[in-house]
């Protein structure tokens, strides 16, 4: 025979008790879980509605009686979840009839409803603690785009999606769906960090419209018509998207005019750059730099409208002029022209002897006139009168310059002039300078005092009537006693 002995504690005996049974001639001890009495409430609480994936959160379950009392400590109360897990599942109360449990969210996304129950008290459905796991607990998605604008000729931006749920915080470890309207994008699908950021790279040569998005395909939003973040009220929860508008830099337009005739080389020709900044989605100006195609670049600045600007070919010939307008965005514009450079024209030399023909001795004023290209000076000019001797005039465009010639003959004169140009250009003409003028002269010998007689011989002067005319004496008695008389 057995005898079996109950010892209950005084509680109502809804609650187990340890129960130990004294069984003779052998006896043993078995603990029963203590539970909530009948008519006992369980009340959940939570810090937060919403978690990242694999985020944690502390669950509180507040057990009290139907006196308003907490229960005995050690109460046990289960946990269960229909997302992640909760540890540890079976807790028990503290004195003050709380019992603490850590909620393990995991990978998954969607919402969780937690539950405890504790004998016959339980929390039910409409006592469960939901909260939102990952892509179910966004609340929006704001986009941004770094740099907004990219070059005419394409570059990359930096698309950024910052996930906040629905709480207000960051949602890390969420996958968020990039698309776009043009170009091409790095991911399509990209988790956010520790910061609930997710980034991608978008490469387009077009204004591109990108969309991010976090749960469920997000309802479509009209296009934003300026840079920056629009995000979308979702429809429903567990879905949010932002967009960003990327825009493409326009470029400035550039109009090379060479000068309207020809170029002369070595003289300044005038061109003019005609820059046309864009109007929509343009960037400063940051220079202009032209390739003249003889060797010589120069940076003209940050040229907007239109530049004149001179520049000097030391050559003659064909050339390619090259300008590149560069904006603040990098956007470059490339224009090309050609030019073609003449010979500089000449100098023309004008020489007029006055008069032309002189005897020896005589007088000729050369009249020189030098007419050069404009822009074009005179460095020197000199006159080679054709006897042996010359004349520096500097730089001297018109002079009058009179000659003696000692020497008959025909006498070639050429006046030389350098130019400012470099060139030598001459001009010429001859004089004739002939021999002195001979006269025929009579003369008698007057014996003074005594009347006249005969003509006697015949000399020739060297010059002109008044010219010095030396006699021979030799045939006459005595100079000192003749008077001589001549006529022309």
């Amino acid at each position: 025979m057995f005898i079996v002995l109950m010892l209950s504690l005084k509680r109502p005996l809804i609650r187990l008790l340890p129960l130990c049974l004294f069984v003779l001639p052998a006896a043993g001890c078995e603990k029963v879980p203590l539970l909530a009495p009948t008519g006992s409430t369980i009340t959940l609480t939570s810090a937060t509605s919403a978690l990242s994936a694999n985020g944690t959160a502390q669950i509180v379950a507040q057990v009290i009686e139907a006196a308003g009392t907490p229960p005995h400590s050690g109460t046990h109360i289960t946990f269960t979840t229909t997302l992640g897990s909760i540890e540890p599942p079976d807790a028990t109360t503290d004195v003050n009839g709380r019992a603490i449990v850590l909620y393990r969210a995991g990978s998954n996304n969607g919402n969780a409803t937690i539950t405890a129950s504790s004998g016959g008290a339980t929390t039910g459905i409409a006592g469960a603690i939901k909260i939102a796991v990952g892509t179910a607990a966004v609340g929006r998605v704001s986009v941004s785009a770094n740099p907004s604008t990219v070059p005419a000729l394409g570059g990359t931006s930096t698309i950024a999606a910052n996930v906040i749920d629905v709480n207000g915080n960051t949602l890390i470890s969420t996958p968020v769906t990039f698309t776009t309207t043009a170009g091409s994008l790095g991911a399509g699908v990209v988790f956010t960090d520790n910061n609930g950021v997710a980034s991608v790279i978008l490469t387009t040569s077009q204004q591109a419209t990108v969309t991010a998005s976090v749960g469920a395909q997000a309802p479509a939003t009209t296009t934003p018509t300026t840079p920056g973040t629009t995000p979308t009220t979702p429809a429903s929860s567990g879905t949010a998207s932002g967009q960003v508008i990327v825009n493409v830099t326009a470029t400035a337009t550039l109009v090379i005019a060479p000068p309207a005739t020809a170029p002369s080389k070595g003289l300044p020709g005038t061109f003019t750059f005609t820059v046309t900044p864009a109007t929509a989605n343009g960037s400063a100006i940051r220079e202009l730099v032209v390739d003249w195609g003889d060797g010589q670049i120069q940076n003209l600045g940050a040229v907007t409208g239109v530049a004149t600007v001179p520049h000097v070919y030391k050559n003659d010939g064909s050339f390619t002029i090259t300008a590149t307008l560069t904006d603040a965005a990098n956007n470059t514009t490339r224009v090309s022209t050609g030019v073609t450079v003449i010979p500089v024209p000449r100098p023309t030399v004008v020489v007029t002897p006055t008069p032309q023909t002189a005897t020896v001795n005589g007088t000729i004023t050369f009249n020189i006139q030098i007419t050069t290209a404009n822009g074009i000076g005179v460095e020197s000019t000199t006159i080679a009168f054709g006897d042996g001797t010359t004349a520096d005039l500097g730089g001297a465009t018109s002079a009058s310059v009179p000659k003696q010639y000692a020497t008959q003959g025909q006498k070639q004169v050429i006046v030389t002039v350098v130019d400012t140009a470099g060139q030598t250009t001459q001009g010429t003409t001859s004089v004739s300078i002939t021999p002195p003028v001979q006269r025929a002269i009579s003369y008698r010998e007057v014996p003074m005092g005594s009347p006249g007689h005969g003509l006697n011989n015949v000399v020739r002067d060297s010059a002109r009537r008044n010219a010095t005319v030396t006699f021979s004496t030799s045939s006459l008695h005595s100079i000192a006693s003749h008077v001589l008389e001549w006529s022309s």
